[in-house]
């Protein structure tokens, strides 16, 4: 053996006896995550996570939290900016699952990723998606966790039987439209101590005729009006049609309530808030007869 191969050979034999190796490579950063979300719910939901530094680009209908520095608006699902959207360079676009959105076009521009988001177990589990795609999966795991035990509480037997609807700040009551039970406000509003007047799952739109209402005849009727607020005179504009509903026994004895608020519509994460505010206006109404 050549005397010129014995330093490295024993260099090479000492290292395996000491149980010794070179250094590895420093792992690579990892890529700064860059997401566009066409979901307002989706973003609350991020924002909530503490993953609202990595959102790049939200849908136009998003309301930022307080505080927030302001994201470019990309178009909505149905109708999405695919120039804005490139040109924020997203490393991942989030959704929610539409029919009628254009997934094959917006795949083109980034990885998609469309979540179920309609009845609480999907919403739950959408969650938890959120957290692994974001890195916040413990936090994810946390909120899911307080999702399923608000929502999951059923309405006692005898629960007044409430009809849920979206209100109109113009005070016009041609048709009305109603949440079903088998989705995340039908949920808040059980959780809240009332049984959803509309109880069985009807396909199509959920909306009712004014005649459909008062054959439906509900104990009370609360209204969600998506606004931040509503002075006195505003109030009772939106309360006058259903006021005049004088065939509707919840208009008869005065069992119709507002309920007001920026986020009262949302399916994100202050859907916890909205069960208190619909317990609160439960706990408004006069006793029944």
């Amino acid at each position: 053996m050549s005397l010129f191969r014995l330093p490295s050979l024993l260099c090479v034999v000492l290292a395996l006896a000491a149980g010794c190796q070179r250094p590895a490579p420093p792992a690579p950063e990892p890529q700064a995550r860059r997401i566009v979300s066409l979901s307002p719910s989706v973003t609350e939901t991020l924002f909530a996570l503490g993953a609202g530094a990595q959102l790049v680009g939200v849908s136009d209908y998003t309301a930022l939290p307080e505080g927030a520095p302001a994201l470019p608006k990309v178009g909505t699902t149905f109708a999405p900016n695919f120039e804005a959207i490139a040109r924020l360079k997203p490393t991942l676009l989030v959704d929610q699952q539409v029919k009628q959105a254009p997934a094959e076009a917006l795949s083109a521009l980034a990885p998609l990723k469309v979540l179920p988001w309609t009845s609480l177990q999907e919403v739950v589990d959408s969650v938890k998606e959120l957290g692994r795609l974001s890195g916040r999966e413990p936090q994810a795991t946390a909120l899911a966790e307080r999702l399923q035990r608000t929502l999951s509480r059923p309405a006692p037997k005898d629960a007044p039987r409430v009809l849920l609807v979206l209100g109109d700040v113009a005070g016009t009551l041609s048709e009305v439209w109603y949440m079903k039970r088998a989705s995340l406000h039908g949920a808040a509003l059980e959780a809240a101590g009332a049984r959803n007047a509309v109880s069985d799952e009807r396909t199509g739109p959920p909306n009712l005729s004014l005649e459909g209402v008062i054959a439906l005849d509900p104990d009370a009727v609360l209204v969600l009006v998506n606004v931040p607020a509503l002075d006195a005179e505003q109030q009772a504009r939106v309360l006058a049609p259903w006021k005049q509903l004088t065939a509707l026994r919840a208009a008869r004895e005065d069992r119709v309530r507002l309920v007001i608020g920026s986020d009262v519509q949302s399916t994100g994460p202050a859907i916890l808030d909205v069960v208190e505010r619909l317990h609160a206006a439960l706990g408004t109404l006069p006793s029944s007869r």
